[in-house]
């Protein structure tokens, strides 16, 4: 299986069915997906552990001796992700990459926030303590990116809402609000080498995609179903990689009981300044 000149785009199954089909086929038993297609799923989840069920009964090897060389496989490709944000300029990122968590930034940011709001300032002489109550440390250093921005549009747009999630915290739900003058609601399109990341993640998403495979293929559904899945790695993303952006007019708001957020702007400095373009 050659390595394909896209990214795997996990919301559209054309951009990895042929690659699994390709990579699965000298591997299946004979009819395989004839008989994968007589099977009764009416009663099953799209993220069903039955669906891997039912491809490893149509596997010439145990399961387990499939998952990890596609795992291997797919060391080579490169996915699409999402980065959440809320930002002024998302050329930043196209100029910059995406930073990993730094505590320091982070409160250099927030002190520069509160020194120039008048309505947080009263803040100020117990920020310190504030910040104390919301340690980090296991997020230092690392960058977050998600396979589907649908996911976090249902349920965790907080990230763009509000922008830094510590930030956000630190000023409690009471005065969070001056975040949501700020910026642009953002999610940053990232082609990220799987080279980069663990296998313990190339496995569990090899999981899913021979699961996905499966269904797709049994009961060919009009649309990938939403998922929760995270890289997380420990370093900075460069600029290299962020393939572009674009700006949700809506959301749920994880913060308010998953309330509709309407972005009252969809467009950017770095929009402006391309005539829309991301």
């Amino acid at each position: 299986m050659s390595t394909p000149s896209k990214p795997i785009v996990w919301g559209t199954p054309s951009t990895w069915m042929p690659l699994v089909t390709d990579w699965l086929r000298p591997r299946l038993t004979d009819a395989a997906v004839h008989r994968l297609r007589g099977e009764d799923t009416s009663g099953l989840y799209a993220d069903d552990p039955e669906w891997m069920e039912m491809l490893e009964s149509e596997i010439r090897t145990d399961i387990f001796d499939v998952e990890e060389p596609f795992a291997d496989e797919l060391e080579r490709m490169v996915v699409r992700c999402f980065h959440g944000c809320r930002t002024e300029d998302a050329g930043h990122y196209l100029i910059h990459g995406i930073r990993a968590h730094r505590r320091d930034e982070l409160e250099a940011r927030l002190r520069a926030m509160i020194a120039e709001d008048e309505r947080l300032r009263w803040m100020a002489p117990t920020l310190s303590e504030r910040m104390a109550e919301f340690p980090s440390a296991t997020d230092e250093h690392r960058s977050y990116v998600v396979l589907d921005d649908r996911f976090m549009l249902e349920h965790a747009a907080h990230y763009l809402i509000y922008g830094s999630e510590w930030i956000a915290a630190v000023l409690g739900r009471s005065w969070r609000h001056p975040l949501l003058e700020r910026g642009v609601p953002t999610m940053i399109e990232v082609d990220l080498p799987l080279s980069w990341v663990t296998l313990g993640m190339r496995k569990a998403l090899s999981r899913l995609l021979l699961s996905e495979w499966t269904r797709q293929t049994v009961d060919k559904p009009a649309h990938v179903y939403q998922r929760s899945f995270t890289f997380i790695l420990d370093r900075d993303l460069p600029p290299e990689i962020v393939a572009g952006h674009y700006h949700p007019e809506t959301m749920k708001d994880p913060w308010d009981g998953r309330a509709v957020y309407r972005s009252p702007r969809t467009v950017c400095e770095h929009c402006g300044n391309n005539d829309g373009r991301g």
